[in-house]
């Protein structure tokens, strides 16, 4: 089975005829070899190839992701990894099950039981790419390549390493007017440093980022420091399971002393539900999926960015290196 979303028009055709004409996509394998250097999250994986392939570079294709970056990857990362795949235009992205796959899935609620799950996790083991399979598009990145990542602009592909400055118009793909754009609306110059820029709000979680993994990487940074005066903090768990499994750890305790509160589960600032809004002119590093103009509020600007990137921006008030604070 498989699933995405459908815009209105299918809907209608849906509900006509209980069927969708979909053109069957082409397929994409996109490789991620070596290991990940310190502070680098699965987060960053996602937001460089963005970066590199831009919002439209896998229209029309389904990915697989594979290498050993994603071999080591947990579940919850490569979740992360595959939420993202839509944002360079991806009908889907999909890992490989492994033996991670089925200890994650093992007692879970809705999990078969007994001899119902090892009769699937038979069938499961079998979902594979086949070697030597030969794919419509095939790239490799090296993860040695990799840095925190943070997006400067209004798409996710506008994303660069934090200790890099903002590119250059000749540089950047989409258009010299796009470009110019993007950087007048978010009040940034070419060639500026991200590193360093003052920010407002910071905001933990949506389906990118609200498992229980990522709380726990924003608070390994928090623990011990306090929250800058000048930034508003909402941590928003993605479901109630992950709520429980942050007071059930302690987390709760690490970030009520640093100065943060949890905020009820569900998709809040990713796109400015209820109150939850940035306001204008205000900068937020935020963990959700997507930076466009008026996103997370009409007028907000948004950088996209890990939980550990997040977490250092919430206690140094600015655009700052988790590394230095690992």
């Amino acid at each position: 089975a498989i699933a995405f979303g459908i815009g209105t028009s299918e809907v209608e055709m849906v509900l006509a005829t209980q069927c969708i004409m979909k053109e069957k996509p082409k397929s994409m394998r996109i490789n991620v070899e070596g290991s990940l250097s310190k502070g680098v999250t699965p987060k960053d994986v996602a937001l460089y190839i963005i970066s590199q392939l831009t919002t439209s570079g896998a229209t029309g294709y389904f990915v697989e992701y594979a290498g050993q970056v994603f071999r080591d990857m947990t579940m919850e990362g490569r979740m992360t990894v595959c939420n993202l795949s839509i944002e360079m235009g991806a009908r889907g992205g999909m890992i490989a099950p492994d033996a991670k796959t089925f200890e994650y899935v093992k007692g879970r609620e809705f999990s078969p039981k007994g001899a119902a799950l090892d009769k699937a996790m038979a069938y499961w083991d079998t979902l594979h790419t086949d070697e030597g399979a030969q794919f419509d598009k095939e790239i490799t990145f090296d993860a040695a390549n990799i840095e925190p990542m943070i997006t400067y602009g209004t798409n996710p592909g506008m994303g660069i390493g934090i200790s890099n400055d903002i590119p250059t118009a000749g540089s950047v793909e989409g258009g010299e007017a796009t470009y110019r754009k993007s950087l007048q609306y978010m009040d940034f110059n070419e060639g500026e440093q991200m590193m360093g820029k003052d920010i407002d709000f910071v905001f933990l979680g949506s389906c990118t980022n609200g498992r229980i993994e990522d709380f726990r990487a924003f608070t390994s940074i928090v623990k011990g420091r306090k929250k800058a005066a000048n930034v508003t903090a909402w941590l928003v768990p993605g479901s109630h399971q992950v709520e429980k499994a942050i007071k059930e750890e302690g987390l709760l305790d690490i970030l009520h002393e640093a100065g943060f509160e949890l905020r009820e589960p569900g998709c809040s600032a990713c796109l400015a539900m209820n109150d939850d809004k940035i306001p204008a002119g205000k900068y937020a590093v935020s963990t959700s999926n997507r930076n466009f103009e008026g996103r997370q509020g009409p007028g907000s600007r948004t950088l996209l960015a890990s939980p550990l990137v997040a977490a250092a921006a919430a206690v140094s008030g600015k655009v700052t290196d988790p590394r230095n604070l690992m």
